[in-house]
């Protein structure tokens, strides 16, 4: 079981821990309806949070666009073969059913933090 953590253990493992938020993680998902895999990367924190406050008005889809890393989503080949040159946002939805969008956008947020990596100890009572 873990234990509450130290002052003397976060010195001690302050350069792990500058490091690790330096390596952006990663994370391979399979899409069912491509029956294939992608490729997605931690989102960067301004980048959730411009997400959040675009809430039902494109925030999964500004996510999954912006995460997804393979394929390449800004790629202008792809864009102009699906006919979105205008809007590059739009690949998402030329590619991804909408549910889809919605876990892809959600595995992104997770990687960064605002999942399930925090959870509440009951207090054990004598």
């Amino acid at each position: 079981m873990a234990q509450p953590i130290s002052i003397k253990e976060l010195i001690k493992r302050k350069a792990e821990l500058k490091n690790n938020r330096k390596n952006k993680k990663k994370q391979t998902l399979h899409i069912q309806s491509l029956d294939s895999h992608i490729k997605i990367k931690q989102p960067e924190k301004s980048l959730v949070v411009d997400a959040m406050e675009m809430a039902g008005d494109g925030g999964d889809e500004y996510t999954t666009y912006e995460c997804v890393i393979e394929p390449n989503l800004k790629s202008t080949e792809l864009h102009k073969e699906y006919g979105v040159e205008h809007n590059p946002m739009e690949i998402v939805h030329a590619i991804f059913e909408p549910g889809e969008v919605s876990r892809i956008a959600q595995a992104c947020i997770n990687l960064a933090g605002y999942g399930n990596s925090v959870k509440v100890v009951d207090d054990i009572k004598n």
